[in-house]
C-alpha cells in the first residue's frame, strides 16, 4: 500500500514537471560563504562513475563547485557527464538519494553553477540540464510540503523559495510560514538547535543567501530575516575558544573556521549583547583570558537533534590562547562522522559502566536520551557557578548524574564536583569514569601521591590538575580538520557503592 502511494506521488510530480514552462536560470548565484569540502571531493571526482557511490556528499552535487574552480572544458564536461549520468541512474527512485535535504542541495548547486555548466553547451545539452533542474524543482516543492516542520533544513528553505520564485508562486503567506519554520530552529539566545557552531554558521549563511534571493526578485519581505541574522551572528562571536577554534560539540570541526571568522569580522552591524541565563543549550563563560563551554542540551526526537552527541554535561576549557580540555571532535573525510566520535567516552564528561548517556543510531534522532537535563547558574563578583544534571542513566541504572563547575573570575582556576546519585536506595556496584580529554601537544607528569598531574602546554604554560582520588592517564584522539591526532586523557575512575558518590577536582594555572 505504501509503495502504491509513493508511485502515485511520483506520477503527480512527473505530470506537473511536464506541464511547466521554461524559465531562464541566468545570474542565479547567491553564495556568500563556500562551505564545500574540496579536499574530500578531490578524492573521488576523477573516478569513473563516482556518482553511483552511496556517499551522501556526492549526492549534494557539491562537486559542481569543484568543477567550476577547475574551469575550462575539462571542468564543464566533467560536470555535465556527472549530472546526466546521475539523473539517468536516479530519476525514478523514490527514497535515497531523494531523502533528507539532498534534492534541495542538488538544486541549489545546479542553479548556482548553471551559467558555468552551460558556457559551452549546445542546445541539446542545455535542454537536458533544464530537464534535470525542473524535475528537481517539483521534487523540492512536493517534499517541502510533505515534511514535518522540524525536518525542514535551511537548504530546503532556500531551494523551496527559489523554486517558488522561478515558477512565480511566491506569496507573503508563504514567506511568513518560512519565517515561522526558521524561528522554531533557533533557541531564545539565537543559537541553532543543532548546537553545532559549524551548522549554526551554515544556517546564518543560508539566511543571508535567502535575503539576497528575495532582494534579487524584488520581494518586499526581504527584510523579514534581518533581526534573526543579527541575533544569530552576535551569538556566533561568543562560540570561539581562546585559540580562535570552535568548541567540538555535536560534530563540529574547524575546517571552515577561518572563513567563518572573516565573515563575522566583516559584519559591521554587530552590537554588544547581554546573554542571560539559559535553561538548554551550550552554556558558556568568558572572562578576560578564560573560556568555558558546558553541554546542557536537552535532546529530543526531532531530526534537528539527530546529530547530537551523547556528551551531556561535557566541557571544554581554554585559557591564555590555547585549549586545555576538549572533546574528541568530528571528521568529514568519509562523508559522515564515525559513530564512535559521538559516544560519551569521546567527551569530557561522566560515564557509567562505559555506557552511552544517549543511545546513538546512525542517521536517526536518539532513540533513548535524557528526558531531563537541568541547568542553573549563579554569579557573583568572584565566581561563576554552573550546575547541570541529567537522568540519562535513570532507566538502566537508577542513577542521576550531576556536575558542578566553579570558575574564579580573577584567578586562572576551574573547580569541579561530579556526583552519581541513586534515585532509589540501590547499592549496586557500578563503575564510573570521569574523562578529561587533553588538547594536542600537552605533556604531563604525576606528583608522588598520584592525585595531582602537572600539565605543560605547547605554549609552555603550566597547569596543575588535582583530584581527591588517584588519577590515571589513558590514550585518546583528537579528530579535527579531518586529521586524527593521538592525545591523552586524564581519567578519574571509581566504583559507586553508596547512594551518592562524589569526586572533586580542579585545574589551575601555576
Amino acid at each position: 500500500m505504501i509503495l502504491l502511494i509513493r508511485k502515485i506521488i511520483f506520477i503527480r510530480i512527473v505530470y506537473k514537471f511536464k506541464s511547466l514552462k521554461k524559465f531562464s536560470f541566468l545570474n542565479l548565484n547567491f553564495r556568500k560563504i563556500d562551505f564545500t569540502n574540496y579536499k574530500q571531493i578531490k578524492s573521488f571526482i576523477f573516478k569513473e562513475n563516482f556518482y553511483k557511490s552511496k556517499n551522501k556528499n556526492i549526492h549534494t552535487f557539491d562537486f559542481l563547485n569543484f568543477s567550476n574552480k577547475l574551469g575550462g572544458k575539462i571542468g564543464i564536461n566533467l560536470s555535465k557527464e556527472s549530472i546526466f549520468g546521475w539523473y539517468k541512474e536516479n530519476k525514478n527512485k523514490l527514497n535515497f538519494p531523494w531523502s533528507e535535504d539532498l534534492a534541495a542541495k542538488r538544486l541549489i548547486n545546479l542553479l548556482y553553477n548553471y551559467e558555468y555548466i552551460n558556457s559551452s553547451s549546445n542546445i541539446i545539452d542545455k535542454k537536458k540540464l533544464d530537464t534535470v533542474i525542473f524535475f528537481h524543482i517539483q521534487r523540492v516543492l512536493f517534499d517541502f510540503n510533505a515534511k514535518k516542520v522540524s525536518d525542514v533544513s535551511s537548504f530546503d528553505i532556500i531551494a523551496y523559495v527559489m523554486s517558488l520564485l522561478i515558477i512565480n508562486k511566491i506569496s507573503n503567506r508563504k514567506i511568513e510560514y518560512i519565517k515561522f519554520i526558521i524561528e522554531l530552529q533557533i533557541d531564545k539566545l539565537g543559537m541553532h538547535k543543532s548546537y553545532n557552531i559549524l551548522e549554526h554558521s551554515k544556517f546564518i549563511n543560508n539566511l543571508n543567501e535567502l535575503k539576497n534571493i528575495l532582494l534579487f526578485f524584488n520581494v518586499k519581505k526581504s527584510n523579514q530575516f534581518d533581526e534573526l541574522i543579527l541575533k544569530m551572528t552576535s551569538i556566533s562571536n561568543q562560540y570561539f575558544h581562546n585559540d580562535g577554534s570552535l568548541p567540538l560539540f555535536n560534530g563540529a570541526n574547524n575546517i571552515f573556521t577561518k572563513i567563518i571568522t572573516n565573515s563575522l569580522n566583516k559584519d559591521t552591524y554587530l552590537i554588544k549583547r547581554e546573554f542571560t541565563n539559559i535553561d538548554n543549550g551550550i552554556a558558556f563563560f568568558s572572562h578576560k583570558n578564560k573560556k568555558l563551554f558546558f553541554d546542557v542540551v536537552q535532546p529530543n526526537k526531532d531530526r534537528i537533534s539527530s546529530n547530537l552527541s551523547a556528551g551531556t554535561l561535557s566541557i571544554e576549557w581554554s585559557s591564555h590562547g590555547e585549549k586545555i580540555f576538549t572533546n574528541c571532535g568530528a571528521s568529514e573525510s568519509l562523508g559522515k562522522n564515525p559513530e564512535y566520535l559521538r559516544y560519551s567516552a569521546a567527551h569530557s564528561t561522566i560515564i557509567l559502566q562505559n555506557t552511552n548517556i544517549s543511545e546513538i543510531k546512525e542517521g536517526n534522532p536518539h532513540i533513548k536520551f535524557p528526558q531531563s537535563v537541568v541547568f542553573r547558574k549563579e554569579t557573583n563578583n568572584e565566581e561563576e557557578i554552573f550546575e547541570g544534571s541529567h537522568n540519562g542513566y535513570i532507566k538502566k541504572f537508577k542513577k542521576i548524574i550531576r556536575r558542578k563547575l566553579t570558575v574564579f573570575k580573577n584567578r586562572n582556576k576551574l573547580v569541579g564536583e561530579d556526583a552519581v546519585i541513586s534515585y532509589k536506595d540501590i547499592r549496586d556496584r557500578l563503575i564510573f569514569h570521569i574523562r578529561f580529554h587533553l588538547a594536542e601537544e600537552i605533556t604531563y607528569n604525576f606528583t608522588n601521591n598520584k592525585k595531582n598531574i602537572i600539565l605543560k602546554t605547547k605554549l609552555n604554560n603550566i597547569w596543575i590538575f588535582k583530584s581527591d582520588t588517584e588519577l590515571t592517564i589513558e590514550n585518546s584522539i583528537l579528530v579535527d580538520n579531518n586529521l586524527t591526532k593521538p592525545t591523552k586523557q586524564i581519567v578519574i575512575k571509581g566504583v559507586c557503592v553508596n547512594n551518592k558518590t562524589t569526586r572533586k577536582w580542579s585545574l589551575e594555572k601555576v
